[in-house]
């Protein structure tokens, strides 16, 4: 959940660096986001308020706000270069081409092996498939030829 924050206030900090217009506030929201908002800045949860808590005193001193970051988190290097250097205007064809090439470098690419095993069961199941179907044809084809 820290983790999650944390994220989420480096990805303010980067659009307010490139200057990107506030997003609509209501996009994606729900109760837990407004609630978790809410404790990000100090105010008592819903159900603690005053006369919600069944009678029970609870100070603001006593509740504990959660940590901005947490120890052993890592930023990385593609948020490092992001925050260096910000996002350049581009048309849309030329973004569409970079997010392709994005995700070529994270696809997990099968080594020699792999492959050999996949197109051995593939041919495994065409050589079955057609044996099936050859099978059923010599079966049916004299019904078929004294019908019509």
């Amino acid at each position: 959940m820290a983790r999650d924050r944390q994220r989420a206030k480096q990805r303010r900090a980067q659009r307010r660096r490139s200057g990107a217009g506030a997003p609509d506030p209501l996009d994606h929201a729900s109760a837990d986001v407004d609630e978790a908002r809410l404790a990000e800045a100090g105010a008592l949860p819903p159900e603690l308020e005053e006369g919600d808590d069944g009678g029970a005193e609870i100070y603001e001193d006593e509740l504990e706000r959660a940590p901005d970051a947490v120890e052993g988190d890592a930023i990385s290097r593609r948020d490092v270069e992001h925050a260096e250097h910000p996002p350049r205007k581009r048309g849309r064809v030329l973004t569409f081409l970079g997010h392709c090439v994005d995700e070529l470098r994270r696809v997990q690419w099968p080594n020699r092996r792999q492959v050999g095993q996949a197109t051995a069961v593939v041919l495994g199941f065409v050589v079955i498939a057609g044996g099936y179907l050859g099978l059923l044809d010599q079966l049916w084809q004299p019904l078929i030829e004294a019908i019509l």
